[in-house]
């Protein structure tokens, strides 16, 4: 009779160390399932954002000076060719270069500012995903069993949200015609 019970007691803690594992890799999967849509969502948010950018170039009264440095910070954050960190410093450069445009636009000029309330948001998001995916990654369980599977380890996206006080190297100057532009703080 002990036997029998000693049988069974194993078949449950078998049948129990079972279900936390199968429940424990699903996790690990539903994570990384998360953190590659939250950079889906991510990337056409920051896409977006340089859009509306490059639709300042195209409003009437905007320096020349200012117009090509946001085009040119738009243009750059739009290359489909980027490396994670060549893209991480062009959607940075892009947020430094509107913090200092952003008081020379029209107060009725809002959707750039929606686009990058959306664009912030989906980074932290999308932070927010990868490192949850990452704890779980890191627990003893999961590299021991290899529960993670072939999966690519996501990674954390970062940039300047914008809205600091011009740190950033970028600051607005006088032009000669009395006109403001952005130029590079250090030729203030």
């Amino acid at each position: 009779m002990i036997t029998v019970q000693i049988l069974a007691l194993v078949i449950i803690v078998a049948l129990i160390i079972g279900w936390h594992v199968t429940w424990l890799a699903t996790r690990v999967d539903r994570a990384n399932v998360r953190a590659e849509r939250t950079w889906a969502a991510l990337d056409a948010a920051l896409v977006r954002r340089a859009q509306r950018a490059l639709e300042l170039v195209l409003m009437p009264g905007i320096d020349p000076a200012t117009a090509l440095l946001v085009s040119e910070a738009a243009t750059a954050a739009l290359e489909p060719n980027l490396s994670r960190h060549d893209r991480e410093r062009a959607e940075s450069d892009l947020s430094h270069v509107l913090d200092a445009v952003g008081p020379l636009l029209p107060t009725s000029y809002n959707r750039l500012e929606s686009e990058r309330a959306r664009a912030s948001i989906c980074r932290r998001l999308h932070n927010d995903a990868v490192a949850t995916a990452l704890s779980l990654r890191r627990r003893y369980t999961v590299r021991i069993l290899q529960l993670a599977g072939r999966a690519a380890e996501p990674r954390p996206f970062e940039m300047a949200d914008g809205q600091c006080a011009h740190s950033d190297g970028w600051s607005p100057a006088v032009g000669e015609a009395g006109q403001t532009v952005i130029v590079p703080a250090a030729e203030n």
